[in-house]
């Protein structure tokens, strides 16, 4: 019988201890992902093992390993599969728990329970005001005492706690809000203060627990209930909305609840835009001071949001939209045109200012992200134009955005955004068609019938002018990169253009003289006009096709209109004129072209 020699005995041994560290490392990650697995519940003492009876875990993981390494050559080291681990089970639906729904729940009608002893008692004149307004309070603070006791006691009940809290702030809220509202025990400065104080205590014992559900409830809670108690959309139930949005603030910005910056936003939005309606009814010269206390503050709280917690930026833009809307609304309703002007323009104003210092400011430049700042100036523009169709009548509003048109251009080339030109490209369209019904419609090019006069000489130039600025500007910054080659863009651009230069050539005309001889005059110079645009977009196409190609389709629209408008409506000795001009303008640009196009083959 050989024995081995000494290297071949120091391979096996080293064989053996790789198997062995193998097994220990496959047996520790069993007992790990078994471990992840097991449900978090209270473990009963297991009894020492038995060294006489064999561990039924380690049976099969020794077997497996006793058989990938019964052919494995001395030195080899045997492989083990990795063992997967199990994710743990997610409990479905685990908020609506029994324990959950029906704290929740009681939490609900007893608040409710609350505001409608409230309301019966002022019906029946049980008892008197201040009783009223008193035991609601000690009511208030035994259910606040009560889930400190639970949270204190038991920290097993954490959402009878929180349940018994939210109700008890609540109803503290609303005690304030009917000893205010109701039986003006507080003057309203004083109540908006105390009020501010309850829904401060409620959020700060929210944070202390760090409980998202206790700081939500107790907002929408408190601004649920308060209209059944003040029971009108005025001033003083924007208050104190908008007080609950102010205590809950800082709390979500710290704490980064989503939730309750969508509790605490919403409401104020929704009593704001009843308030707009209400001061129809009944109005008050203190509702639109509110209703844009309530859009301000809802635009710098989205802001902040935005700045501080970028995660919430959705929740952020969500806010944005719609804190000034209501603003919007209530300026033309409620105030004259001087005002809501003013009012408009100030939330203009304020937007104008966050994008600015957003992007120009090199202490804010990465503060706020730039989907919010994207949101901040489409706001912006929205405010602007709110502002001027408030300020101006109906026949000048196309004037009025076709004017901030070409400023938003000028300005979008100047700072060099693509997002001014966005803008400025939504005005435009805008402006047009609202030329189209007031300024220059269709009809003052094909009847003879009244004078566009200077309004819409005006108009048409700012047409010809926008459609001519705004792609140039475009193309130039770069800001579309397929706005070169982009034929809807470039179409729709020429057909501005056309229709602007031949409405101002038209009302020119009809200015210098009010007869059919003028009109029949303006056809001549558009169709001259559109012919002399063609030769210069041909003559410029040589090296771009683009321009060459929107130049043959300019000369084959001239030449459409001119056989099909202008030989049916120009008189005889205007008919030759327009022929004989035409015809000429195109063989002498046909020569020159020829020309250029052997000087540029050359």
């Amino acid at each position: 019988m050989s024995h081995p020699q000494q290297g071949d005995a120091l391979q096996l041994v080293a064989g053996e201890l790789a198997a062995i560290g193998q097994r220990l490392s496959y047996l520790g990650s069993v007992l790990q992902s078994e471990a992840a697995n097991r449900p978090p519940a209270a473990v009963p003492p297991t009894a020492a093992p038995d060294p006489q009876q064999p561990e039924p875990q380690q049976a099969e993981p020794q077997q497996a390993a006793a058989s990938s390494t019964a052919g494995a050559e001395p030195g080899s080291v045997p492989s083990y599969p990795s063992p997967a681990v199990a994710e743990p089970r997610r409990r479905f639906r685990a908020d609506l728990e029994p324990s959950r729904v029906l704290a929740w729940v009681g939490g609900g009608v007893t608040l409710l329970g609350v505001v409608f002893l409230l309301v019966l008692a002022v019906q029946q004149d049980w008892l008197g005001p201040a009783a009223r307004v008193g035991g609601g309070a000690v009511l208030a603070g035994l259910l606040i005492a009560a889930g400190w006791w639970v949270h204190r006691a038991a920290a097993e009940q954490r959402i009878a706690s929180i349940a018994l809290a939210t109700t008890g702030f609540a109803a503290l809220f609303l005690d304030v809000v009917a000893a205010t509202a109701l039986y003006e025990f507080l003057p309203v400065p004083a109540g908006l203060g105390v009020g501010l104080l309850v829904a401060v205590g409620g959020l700060l014992l929210a944070d202390r627990w760090q409980a998202q559900p206790l700081a939500i409830g107790v907002v929408l809670a408190s601004a649920i209930c308060a209209p059944m108690i003040t029971g009108e959309a005025d001033a003083l139930l924007i208050g104190f909305v908008v007080l609950l949005q102010v205590a809950a603030s800082p709390v979500q910005v710290r704490r980064g609840w989503g939730g309750l910056a969508l509790a605490a936003g919403v409401p104020t939005v929704l009593a704001a835009f009843a308030g707009a309606f209400w001061g129809l009814a009944y109005p008050n010269p203190v509702l639109v001071p509110a209703i844009l206390a309530a859009a301000v503050l809802g635009v710098v709280v989205a802001a902040v949001t935005a700045g501080f917690r970028p995660a919430a930026e959705r929740t952020a833009i969500g806010l944005l939209v719609a804190a000034p809307t209501p603003a919007f609304l209530a300026g033309p309703m409620l105030l004259e045109r001087a005002e809501a002007t003013a009012t408009g323009a100030g939330m203009a104003l304020l937007l104008a200012a966050i994008w600015a210092v957003g992007r120009y400011l090199p202490a804010f430049a990465d503060w706020l992200p730039s989907r919010f700042l994207a949101a901040v100036g489409a706001m912006a523009v929205i405010a602007t134009g709110q502002a001027t169709i408030t300020a101006l009548d109906v026949s000048s509003w196309a004037t009025g955005l076709l004017c901030e048109a070409l400023l938003l251009t000028a300005a979008g080339h100047l700072l060099r955004r693509g997002g001014i030109l966005l803008g400025a490209a939504c005005y435009a369209v805008f402006g047009f068609f609202l030329a189209l019904g007031n300024e220059v419609p269709i009809s003052a090019l094909v009847v003879f019938d009244e004078p566009a006069g200077v309004a819409g000489l005006v108009a048409g130039l700012l047409i010809g002018v926008v459609a001519v600025a705004l792609p140039t500007a475009g193309v130039r910054l770069g800001a579309i990169g397929s706005l070169p080659s982009s034929l809807p863009l470039w179409a729709s651009a020429a057909i501005a253009l056309l229709y602007g230069t031949a409405s101002a050539t038209m009302a020119a005309c009809l200015l210098v003289s009010d007869s059919r001889g003028a009109f029949l005059t303006g056809h001549i110079l558009i169709t001259l006009c559109w012919v002399v645009f063609a030769i210069a977009l041909l003559l410029r196409g040589v090296r771009a096709r683009h321009l060459r190609i929107g130049g043959m389709v300019l000369t084959a629209v001239s030449l459409a209109k001119l056989l099909l408008f202008d030989l049916g409506t120009l008189d005889g000795f205007a008919r030759v004129i327009a022929f004989l001009c035409a015809g000429l303008i195109l063989l002498t640009a046909g020569v020159g072209y020829a020309k250029l196009l052997t000087r540029q083959a050359d």
